[in-house]
């Protein structure tokens, strides 16, 4: 009872009650002002973001052609989205991507095939698309965002989509990476590894949500969304 009198209290001067750890709250109590979504496939990402109220300027990524249609369909009703033909990298150029059945794996990494496995997914690779690629410091010259949520799903190639990122991580707030506890990739970094180098850009841990499970052992996670906050 005095719980709901205190948030009707707060709500009359416009002040929320934030309870929960979640990614809507966290969204929430930050003064965002773009929302750059690298690795968006579907545009998954960038709907869920909508769907939690955010109603800021949008910038997805997305390589693969065909794939890059689709969501250049779905974000043509949202005049604050803009999307990107590109991969994104430490250095300008053209790259292969490896294309699998399940396009939310398609990566400029080689899947590890034991942990494919665990995963129950198919290693196979169907074929290969040459892409552009550029730097997100290229990309985002110019925008006069000065509040960056940064989001990284690119299945393997983070470390690469940071170290071209100097100076948009210099305005960037909070950054949501996937990150693998067990390596779904060739010659990506590991988890510890990841948490180092996110530590010295300047971030700090906010979040942790589970992304998908080992097969043979489903109480453990194999990759994890982590959020992070400014330092």
């Amino acid at each position: 009872m005095l719980s709901a009198l205190a948030n009707k209290i707060m709500n009359r001067f416009g002040v929320e009650a934030v309870r929960a750890a979640t990614f809507g709250n966290f969204l929430r109590t930050r003064d965002i002002d773009l929302v750059v979504d690298v690795g968006a496939n579907l545009g998954q990402f960038a709907e869920g973001v909508r769907e939690r109220g955010f109603t800021g300027r949008l910038h997805s990524f997305e390589p693969v052609g065909k794939v890059f249609k689709a969501l250049e369909q779905r974000a043509a009703s949202d005049p604050k989205w803009t999307v990107t033909r590109a991969a994104l990298g430490a250095a300008p150029g053209a790259v292969e991507i490896n294309l699998y059945d399940n396009h939310t794996l398609n990566s400029l990494h080689a899947l590890d095939d034991v942990t494919a496995r665990r995963l129950a997914v198919d290693p196979t690779v169907l074929g290969t698309e040459t892409v552009p690629m550029t730097t997100l410091d290229a990309a985002l010259a110019g925008d006069p965002a000065r509040s960056i949520l940064l989001k990284i799903d690119t299945q393997g190639h983070e470390r690469a989509v940071l170290e071209g990122a100097g100076e948009t991580l210099a305005r960037t707030s909070a950054l949501l990476l996937e990150l693998p506890v067990v390596a779904l990739y060739e010659g990506i970094w590991t988890f510890n590894e990841a948490l180092a180098q996110i530590d010295a850009l300047g971030f700090t841990p906010a979040q942790f949500r589970t992304v998908n499970t080992m097969r043979d052992d489903p109480a453990c996670a194999i990759e994890f969304d982590c959020l992070f906050r400014r330092k």
